[in-house]
């Protein structure tokens, strides 16, 4: 059985720069990846205003990285999984306890994020039961199964155009080994860049 290598994703250092990844992602499924376009789709930004609004009328501030997202996409549609825009927050929902406000629906299943009227934190429900969750992580998870599924499809490609080329499974494999070379030493150079910066 051949060992699979898995490369790290690269890093995201902001939430608006994990955003952006992960809309460019998506485009990047609808076009090159025969991805329908229903699969995702990212509304116009709410504004300030909105979104204080919005804070104003419920009593309590709406999460620090959700808000974010708001103003980066008042609403989206994430490969298959909605997440709301404020207009419709706390939709009726019977997979969402009482005293919870839903803020996302994933197709097909019970999974929502919701907002607790209580202490105004992200939790995620599974048939009913919260437990505790972060807008962060959710996006993330987005994101890197968003360039996991890119990634397959580029190797898919890749090796399509090696087999055109005749080259030999022999040889391919000297080329997984060079990768893998090129790989650790990137992690072993970030890994002496971070020691340093103790």
């Amino acid at each position: 059985m051949d060992e699979v290598i898995v490369i790290p994703n690269e890093e995201t250092n902001s939430l608006k720069e994990c955003f952006e990844r992960l809309k460019k992602g998506c485009e990047t499924l609808s076009e090159e990846c025969n991805y329908s376009e229903d699969y995702s789709k990212f509304n116009p930004p709410a504004t300030e205003e909105q979104i204080k609004e919005y804070e104003r009328e419920f009593k309590f501030p709406l999460p620090e990285a959700y808000r974010e997202f708001l103003k980066f996409s008042n609403g989206a549609r994430i490969m298959g999984e909605d997440i709301y825009g404020l207009d419709m927050i706390g939709l009726d929902d019977p997979f969402v306890p009482d005293g919870y406000l839903a803020i996302s629906q994933l197709e097909s299943t019970s999974e929502r994020m919701a907002i607790s009227e209580n202490d105004g934190e992200i939790y995620l429900c599974w048939d009913l039961k919260p437990s505790s969750w972060s807008f962060d992580r959710e996006i993330k998870s987005l994101l890197n199964e968003c360039e996991d599924i890119i990634d397959e499809h580029n190797r898919e490609i890749e090796k399509e155009e090696r087999r055109k080329a005749g080259i030999t499974p022999e040889q391919e494999y000297e080329m997984i080994l060079e990768r893998i070379k090129a790989a650790k030493k990137k992690i072993a150079e970030k890994r002496k860049v971070n020691y340093k910066q103790r």
